[in-house]
């Protein structure tokens, strides 16, 4: 790889995103591609401590937005990009689509306005968005360990955030590619695999 190549994968709850981005860190490195794997919001200790604030306490939705957004500033500066210039392939569990979904398409805060504080905290996008199609019945039924306040929320509200990424994916300005989250884990990852691959050109 002559320079870094950052992808990130996106859906709702249950869609196997954590899974899939060890899976993928194992592949590519197994040919000599150096990965850095990595989650939103979190990815380095300041982050994965705004982290802990938004699952643990209660917020008002904007006061949530800007610790999303904070948080996705450090894990930026000081993990993404130093891993970007060093030319390695980066894939984050989530990162900018998650926060117009959830903040924007389910939250109800502007999305033009989401986008533009996003553009604010983000120096680099990624080269590529994967988002994992599945419907959230089935998502939120494959949670049985680690459940937050955001899997609480509701059906109705993770519907909205379905419907959300359903509609980014239709906008063509997000460079998203869909993968049927209904197949094994096996075949999505080798979708997803295949999607890099194709990117990197090798």
């Amino acid at each position: 790889m002559q320079k870094g190549f950052f992808v990130a994968l996106e859906g709702g709850e249950g869609t196997g995103k954590t899974t899939l981005c060890a899976l993928l860190k194992q592949r590519f490195e197994s040919e000599g591609i150096a990965v850095v794997a990595t989650r939103e919001p979190g990815g380095i200790k300041s982050a994965e401590t705004i982290r802990n604030n938004i699952l643990e306490f209660d917020l008002d939705l904007k006061s949530e937005l800007f610790l999303y957004l904070a948080a996705r500033r450090e894990h930026l500066i000081h993990k993404i990009l130093p891993a970007l210039e060093q030319g390695k392939l980066v894939i984050s569990d989530r990162f900018y689509l998650s926060t117009l979904a959830y903040q924007s398409y389910a939250g109800g805060l502007d999305i033009n306005l989401v986008r533009t504080f996003n553009n604010f905290v983000c120096d680099v996008l990624p080269d590529l968005n994967i988002f994992i199609d599945l419907n959230p019945e089935i998502g939120l039924n494959r949670k049985v360990d680690d459940i937050n306040k955001i899997d609480l929320l509701g059906l109705n509200f993770h519907q909205k955030v379905y419907q959300g990424y359903k509609q980014l994916t239709n906008n063509k300005i997000d460079n998203i590619k869909s993968i049927d989250g209904t197949l094994s884990l096996e075949e999505i990852e080798e979708q997803i695999y295949q999607l890099i691959k194709k990117s990197l050109s090798f």
